[in-house]
């Protein structure tokens, strides 16, 4: 009847976490827009990551969490689902946040706007206004990822030989 569950709050309440984990197998919007928009959000979004989900509906993080922003989950939500939760969760409190002294993990998002479509494991879809995108990566301080090269120099300024 798309109504939460009275034992998921109930749960919840306990201390029990829900965990996305989208992969190949285990993602339908007929269950998870109805929790989303009745703000029974997942405490963590996560991939369940190998080649199926990869060519898949899953794709990858980003992918999922515009997902869960489709659904109308905030984006702040979404984030704190992202990050901070997770690493909260598996006893890693120094990850999934920026903090003096922390390492710098980062990753640099943007927000587009548009026309998107979004599929589950059935082929069932979505369509939303707006979906993530990673700009720049960085692990332990160094650049991993630079998806418009943000952090290069014009070449007429750099001094390349």
């Amino acid at each position: 009847n798309e109504k939460v569950l009275a034992y998921l709050h109930q749960a919840r309440r306990r201390g029990v976490k829900f965990d996305v984990g989208h992969g190949g197998g285990s993602f339908y919007f007929k269950y998870a827009e109805p929790m989303v928009k009745q703000g029974f959000w997942p405490d963590s979004i996560s991939t369940d990551l190998h080649a199926n989900s990869v060519n898949g509906s899953m794709i990858d993080m980003l992918n999922v969490m515009s997902k869960f922003l489709s659904m109308g989950m905030p984006l702040v939500e979404v984030i704190r689902a992202s990050t901070t939760n997770p690493a909260t969760q598996v006893k890693r409190p120094e990850l999934g946040q920026i903090a003096p002294g922390a390492e710098a993990d980062i990753a640099i998002l943007r927000l587009d706007k548009g026309d998107f479509g979004f599929v589950d494991v059935r082929g069932g879809r979505i369509s939303g206004n707006l979906r993530l995108g990673c700009e720049m990566t960085l692990r332990a301080g160094k650049i991993l990822y630079d998806f418009n090269g943000r952090a290069g120099v014009p070449w007429r300024e750099a001094n390349i030989n």
